[in-house]
């Protein structure tokens, strides 16, 4: 039998390996260079037989075909930009003919959610840029429609091919045009948010059991399925890739993401995901539907299962890293459910997920959740300063989950 003190030296150097893998793959993710963006401008300009560099930012070529008498001419232009969807940037291609129109717009790579993006595609989305002046705004809420539930890839998409478009229109057309000012953008969505998160802090400072259930059942109405902004994975993914989102367009973004983890540290406490989560309010009222009684007959077994959550968590940013895609870390069922998004086996899997809630208190919080990980980490870093401070407090550790919520409703 191996003893205490060797099996805990041997989880603290599987920690690190992970730890450095990780650290390793998102140092490689930064420095792979680009793919080759030749083969997509052929696709946006088939017409041209072949391509040379005119401008560096952006980057755009000048199509050419050559006649049989040797001369060449040009056909048109392709212009590569890129612009920041909800989940991280989205690069474009945008074919331009010489009368200045739009021949064709494709995406060439996007770190976006990537059923944001294939809804998107199924739209046919980008249909609507064919013909369009590259003087025009290409504004979503004037020149081009939106697709509903993937408002943010919309305008990510429309904002790279109007910055790439009008740069060919100033420096290859010389016409005077300048880019929209994007107006900050604080609107229902931003509103709610913010108020939930003021009785969020007021319920706790006041402990108060009623406006907790106020605050979660708001959360799931606008959160969820009003707005289907929720924490997500993918948006830590994004955040260690380095893609941040305009503050003016994305504030919510910047209230779950920077603001939630800022008052987690100061509180001490996991306040987002037992006060203002929308699926962990849900998973609350088919406990108290259903009784939520539900008691695993072995302790140790149901302590091993509850790590299942670390691994998918390592493994989802893993990946995400490696494809250089922060949407593929995003495995929670939240799109399917409060955006209606899902693909095959998500509606599959969503059920699972649900069904033992009502039997089970907060299951996918307890087994799956990636939020429970994130916040604890954000707890443990807290723990780090105190320790770090010489502080004689006690450490500060994230319970289980019964023991939490018993403290919260308090």
């Amino acid at each position: 039998m191996i003893n205490k003190k060797v099996e805990n030296k041997i989880k603290n150097v599987i920690k690190i390996i992970a730890i450095l893998t990780l650290v390793i793959s998102l140092f490689v993710s930064w420095v792979l260079p680009e793919k080759d963006l030749l083969p997509f401008a052929k696709e946006v300009l088939p017409q041209a037989q072949f391509f040379q560099k005119v401008t560096s930012s952006p980057l755009t070529y000048e199509g050419i075909v050559q006649g049989a008498d040797g001369k060449t001419q040009r056909v048109g232009y392709v212009v590569i930009d890129q612009a920041v969807g909800y989940g991280g940037p989205i690069k474009m291609a945008t074919g331009i003919d010489l009368e200045g129109k739009i021949q064709k717009a494709i995406i060439i790579n996007y770190k976006d959610t990537p059923s944001f993006v294939q809804m998107v595609l199924n739209h046919g989305y980008l249909k609507q840029f064919i013909g369009k002046d590259i003087t025009k705004p290409l504004n979503i809420e004037k020149d081009i429609d939106r697709v509903s539930g993937a408002t943010y890839t919309s305008r990510g998409i429309a904002k790279a091919i109007s910055q790439g478009s009008h740069a060919v229109a100033r420096t290859q057309f010389k016409l005077d045009v300048s880019d929209e000012e994007v107006a900050f953008k604080f609107g229902a969505k931003e509103i709610s948010v913010l108020l939930l998160v003021i009785l969020m802090l007021i319920g706790v400072v006041l402990k108060n059991k009623k406006l907790r259930w106020v605050t979660l059942i708001g959360s799931l109405i606008f959160i969820g399925f009003k707005f289907n902004t929720p924490f997500s994975l993918a948006n830590v993914a994004a955040l260690l890739m380095g893609n941040f989102p305009s503050i003016r367009e994305n504030l919510v973004w910047y209230i779950l993401i920077i603001g939630i983890p800022i008052i987690t540290f100061v509180a001490g406490r996991n306040l987002y995901c037992f006060w203002l989560c929308p699926f962990g309010a849900l998973q609350e009222i088919l406990s108290k539907i259903g009784g939520g009684s539900f008691k695993c007959c072995n302790k140790k077994i149901e302590t091993k299962a509850s790590k299942i959550k670390y691994a998918l968590v390592y493994f989802a940013l893993l990946a995400s890293i490696l494809l250089q895609s922060p949407g593929f870390a995003g495995y929670e069922p939240y799109s399917t459910l409060f955006g209606l998004q899902g693909f095959g086996i998500e509606w599959f899997i969503l059920p699972l997920i649900l069904f033992p809630s009502l039997l089970i208190r907060r299951f996918w919080c307890r087994f799956f959740c990636p939020g429970m990980v994130f916040n604890k980490f954000i707890l443990n870093l807290r723990s780090l300063k105190k320790f770090i401070n010489k502080s004689t407090d006690k450490k500060i550790t994230v319970p289980e989950i019964n023991a939490t919520l018993r403290n919260e409703v308090r």
